[in-house]
């Protein structure tokens, strides 16, 4: 027997029930976007077939016959919020459970979307997070049948949730950091950090994540409850700043996470980045071209306590969090300036020559130590050379006003190889085109480099700050080129060779006459005897670590170079990290922090053996009147945002 036809004021109720349903923002048949579709929801509601009926009203439309077709331009779209949908159709026509599925989600996507857009860093795609009513079929034992029942809405994304991006970054200055949901707030560190901000007129922009929940959590308002004060700075997307950089707000890390951005340093893909997490941690991450400096990624330090469950995961993360923060500064041509900041528990903290406290901000501090990238005085870069310590190797008579020792003033400043032993690199025996190379360049003299090493020290000294060389593998390599004898087919270096030699082998015998006779062995560094033999003047200005010896300051170790780890083995950064001894290395010539081991770079980018990728960088790690670090990364010979002042003498006194 045939359907019999619908009367004609039903077609117009239904078309009417449709069309104020789009005006309420469920989208059109068989299109996306609003709170769900307009014709399904019509249908789960009434359980007549919509989708059918309206088909069936356009096909007689298009016959040109009498019609009630549904006029989809009266859709309205809803603004944009985390996207609610209903659950799977297999569920069945059970109205109250999908009402109230359909009601839990919804009051879950108002409180999403208002944590996500409500303050000063809205996400703009809040729509990229879909919050899907879900219903659930469960055994009833009272009706002796399964029933439809409502459960946890289910949350997903489907894109990177993003913020406004700031196209022209130049003279702006941001303070990152980041805060942990349902966590008290540091309250002195924070009135610092407001001060500060005030002082750099910078933004403040924390990032957020979540410990044992998530924010999309139904039954735990706890997941989206953050310190108050924090409200207007949290930021849940990723921020582009310019071409260069990027804060991943976006990136929700567990604060128990012991290597937060070990499998991070591609997702920025090829910019510096911050990652908001309580661990300090920095990467650098290689560029394909070596005169290009390796961009890094790091993490932002917390404004709140640690606040964990009490078992080995979260115990051991309270001993690495971090009350701190990342500043990153750009100059007038977008050049990007990252460096760590990192409290005292009273929440005081200093960053260069600054020093905040008690909500006020004080500068002209002396750093206690700067651990200067590798300097390998044969290679160093002019401009790297003007902007850390103010004048040019090269016999220029410009100086560089407010260099960073200018400026930092440190009580100790350690250099890590100083000496390149270029003319008799081991690399090179017998490369006669390298030994030609160095004599057409006047380049082959060895006692001519100790000569510039002794000057830079020289020149690197003041009334009251003390040089500590921690000798390093080049370093040493003055005396393997003696002890193999080498210099005797160098006819410019055989004299200076033979005095050399003659040196370290006296230092053999009274090093075997104190092994025979029970008495402390004595210290011999060949390149330290040849530069006080040519400088004795450095007198007790420079001290000397050794090799295999230990240089403190403050706790911290600064005389391990880098190249000799535990037990013999090479020295690598992840070893030092699991010795649990707070270091400073060099070495590497790739900035890093891992766990309590900070590692500088190298002063010259270009060394002749390093081809191909490079992770190397200009960075320098400063250790301050408290204890703590932080590094500067130089950018283009500035070594932060202020324009180099260049001062040149008058022609005459130049003369």
């Amino acid at each position: 027997m045939p359907t019999p036809p619908v009367p004609n004021d039903e077609r117009a109720r239904r078309k009417a029930v449709v069309e104020d349903l789009l005006k309420l923002g469920y989208h059109p048949q068989g299109q996306r976007g609003g709170l769900a579709s307009a014709t399904k929801t019509a249908e789960r509601r009434e359980g007549i077939n919509y989708p059918r009926w309206v088909r069936d009203e356009e096909a007689q439309r298009d016959k040109g016959k009498p019609h009630y077709a549904v006029d989809w331009s009266l859709y309205i779209p809803p603004a944009p919020a985390a996207t609610v949908t209903r659950g799977a159709e297999e569920a069945g026509e059970e109205l109250s459970a999908e009402d109230h599925a359909h009601k839990r989600a919804v009051v879950l996507s108002t409180e999403v979307t208002n944590l996500i857009t409500s303050s000063n860093y809205p996400v703009i795609n809040p729509d990229a997070i879909l919050i899907d009513s879900y219903l659930v079929r469960r055994y009833d034992r009272s009706v002796g049948g399964y029933v439809i029942k409502e459960g946890t809405p289910r949350t997903w994304m489907t894109d990177t949730l993003r913020v406004a991006p700031i196209t022209n970054p130049r003279n702006q200055n941001f303070i990152f950091t980041g805060a942990q949901n349902d966590a008290p707030i540091h309250e002195e560190f924070w009135a610092n950090l407001l001060a500060y901000a005030d002082f750099l007129n910078a933004k403040i922009v924390v990032g957020p994540w979540t410990y044992e929940t998530q924010w999309w959590a139904e039954n735990n308002p706890t997941a989206r409850a953050y310190a108050t004060e924090l409200s207007p700075y949290l930021c849940f997307g990723q921020m582009k700043i310019g071409d260069n950089f990027v804060f991943c707000g976006e990136m929700n890390t567990l604060p128990t996470a012991s290597q937060p951005i070990s499998d991070l340093v591609t997702y920025s893909r090829g910019r510096w980045a911050v990652f908001p997490h309580a661990k300090r941690q920095l990467k650098s991450v290689p560029s394909t071209d070596p005169n290009v400096q390796a961009h890094q990624v790091m993490t932002s330090g917390a404004v709140t306590r640690p606040k964990v469950i009490p078992r080995k995961a979260g115990v051991k993360s309270i001993f690495h969090q971090v009350v701190g923060a990342t500043v990153v500064q750009f100059d007038d041509e977008g050049d990007v300036f990252c460096r760590q900041i990192s409290a005292s528990d009273d929440g005081s903290f200093y960053d260069l020559d600054a020093r905040v406290a008690n909500g006020e901000v004080t500068t002209s501090h002396r750093v206690r130590a700067i651990t200067f990238a590798d300097i390998h005085v044969r290679k160093l870069d002019p401009a790297n050379t003007m902007a850390t310590f103010g004048w040019d190797m090269r016999g220029n008579v410009a100086k560089y006003r407010n260099s960073v020792v200018d400026v930092l003033n440190p009580e100790h400043m350690i250099y890590h190889d100083i000496f390149d032993n270029e003319p008799g690199n081991h690399h090179h025996v017998g490369d006669n085109a390298y030994s030609y190379e160095m004599a057409i360049r006047g380049r082959d003299s060895l006692e001519c480099e100790v000569l510039q090493c002794g000057d830079f020290l020289l020149r690197t000294l003041g009334e009251d700050r003390l040089g500590i060389v921690a000798e390093g593998n080049h370093d040493l390599a003055l005396e393997k080129y003696a002890r193999e004898g080498r210099y005797r087919n160098h006819g410019i270096n055989v004299r200076f060779g033979l005095q050399l030699e003659d040196a370290y082998l006296g230092h053999v015998e009274a090093r075997s006459h104190a092994i025979d006779n029970d008495l402390p062995v004595p210290r011999f560094s060949l390149l330290e005897y040849a530069i006080r033999q040519k400088y004795p003047q450095l007198g007790d200005k420079i001290e000397w670590c050794h090799d295999g010896y230990s240089r403190l300051i403050d706790g911290i170790e600064v005389g391990n170079h880098g190249f000799r780890g535990a037990n013999g083995a090479k020295g690598t950064v992840n070893g030092f990290a699991k010795m649990g001894r707070k270091m400073t290395i060099g070495d590497k010539h790739s900035p890093e922090i891992n766990e309590g081991v900070y590692v500088s770079g190298a002063m010259n980018l270009r060394h002749g053996y390093n081809k191909g990728p490079s992770g190397w960088a200009v960075s320098h790690v400063i250790q301050y009147a408290d204890g703590k670090r932080a590094l500067i990364t130089l950018q283009k010979g500035k070594w932060r945002p202020e324009k180099p002042v260049i001062r040149m003498p008058a022609p005459s006194l130049a003369a």
